[in-house]
């Protein structure tokens, strides 16, 4: 018999798992949902958010499969003659219905397929559900019985869909389920988070959430393979150099001019201020803390600014950046970093949740841009947090 897994979860919970009882749930890792030129993309979402937790699911399986668990892998999918799908569907299902990867989430086509980094091996099973949860028009549970599996844990696409639907049923047919969080995403980061907290909600009444460095270790993050040290008046014209090439993507900010050093400067806390240098010595992005209130209870909340130069992005700047900038907020009592963030920029939500960052909700209609290809639009802002520990605060 196989020796337990005692894991750590999301609100000091911990779960035990029998791996010989327990299987992991792939949901849905197809090209329709992930690939640039899959369903959602073509109907005009980003799938960025997706598309980032591939590496994590690859680890996660990888460790289920070390672990003696059982692996399923999901797909959602219809026949040609749509005759397994039910008719309110039908009806909601727009008039676009293909694209590169041919028609969307039908059987035998291209998008219907698994990404190939996380195709099953050939001794996994292929669930092909035509619905939202995996018990749904399935053979899902006679299969899971067969094999004597009483606990699943689930990761996968979407979050506040396919992962909640499957969730909720295998809730109801008995299953202990853990949830593990940052190997699941949704298109938009509030409603990832929302499908969290729902599932903790009334101490945990849909099972338990993890994180993958709860099951792996710690993750490592992309290398940078420069310098990051203490920002400096002199460094000031660079720092607003790299700002100014922020404030133009549209993305970064609802400001529409950098300002003069002064006053940038006497915006920000005086530590940590950090810059991520080259070898040969350029500013490749900076970050910096700026106070929330001057009301001294508030002392201990702080907003993070980090910004990377156009030509250094995808290095592992940002990363290294937000580490450090964490660890040094963390060391100074500094108890809560906030982020506002556009939905569309994507990158800077990546980077924030892989540093501890939830999304507690959305602002809808926080302000006009005054600049950038959304320039006259109100703007949604989604609202980030991260705390520390806060027996290290003082």
């Amino acid at each position: 018999m196989s020796t337990d897994l005692v894991i750590s979860c999301r609100g000091d919970n911990t779960l035990i798992v029998p791996p010989d009882r327990t299987a992991l749930l792939v949901i849905d890792m197809q090209r329709d949902f992930i690939d640039p030129e899959g369903m959602c993309a073509v109907l005009g979402n980003d799938p960025a958010l997706l598309r980032a937790i591939v590496p994590r699911v690859g680890r996660l399986c990888d460790w289920a499969r070390a672990q003696g668990l059982t692996l399923f892998h999901t797909r959602e999918g219809y026949a040609p003659d749509l005759s397994d799908m039910h008719a309110a569907k039908r009806a909601g299902w727009g008039p676009v219905t293909q694209g590169p990867l041919g028609r969307f989430l039908i059987r035998g086509q291209p998008g219907h397929d698994f990404i190939p980094t996380l195709a099953p091996k050939p001794s996994e099973t292929v669930i092909d559900k035509p619905g939202f949860s995996a018990f749904y028009g399935t053979d899902l549970q006679s299969r899971l019985t067969d094999l004597g599996i009483t606990h699943l844990i689930l990761c996968g696409v979407t979050t506040s869909c396919c992962v909640q639907s499957t969730m909720r049923a295998a809730v109801d047919l008995g299953y202990e389920c853990l949830t593990v969080a940052d190997c699941c995403a949704a298109l938009e980061l509030d409603d990832h988070d929302r499908a969290l907290d729902l599932i903790a909600s009334e101490d945990n009444l849909f099972g338990h959430i993890c994180d993958l460095a709860d099951l792996v270790g710690p993750i490592p993050l992309r290398p940078f393979a420069g310098n990051i040290r203490s920002m400096v008046d002199a460094d000031g014209p660079a720092v607003l150099d790299l700002y100014a090439q922020g404030i133009a993507t549209g993305h970064a900010t609802f400001q529409d001019q950098t300002g003069d050093w002064p006053g940038f400067s006497a915006g920000k806390l005086a530590t940590p201020r950090l810059v991520a240098q080259a070898s040969d010595g350029s500013l490749l992005g900076f970050a910096v803390l700026s106070p929330t209130s001057a009301r001294p209870i508030y002392r201990g909340i702080c907003e993070v600014s980090v910004y990377v130069a156009q030509t250094a992005r995808g290095q592992g700047v940002g990363h290294a950046l937000m580490g450090e900038l964490v660890a040094q907020s963390d060391a100074a009592g500094i108890w809560i970093l906030t982020a506002g963030i556009f939905p569309e920029n994507k990158a800077s939500l990546i980077l924030h949740t892989a540093h501890g960052f939830r999304c507690l909700g959305r602002q809808r209609g926080a302000g006009i841009m005054p600049q950038g290809p959304m320039a006259g639009q109100w703007r949604d802002v989604l609202k980030l947090e991260r705390r520390t520990n806060l027996s290290t605060c003082r």
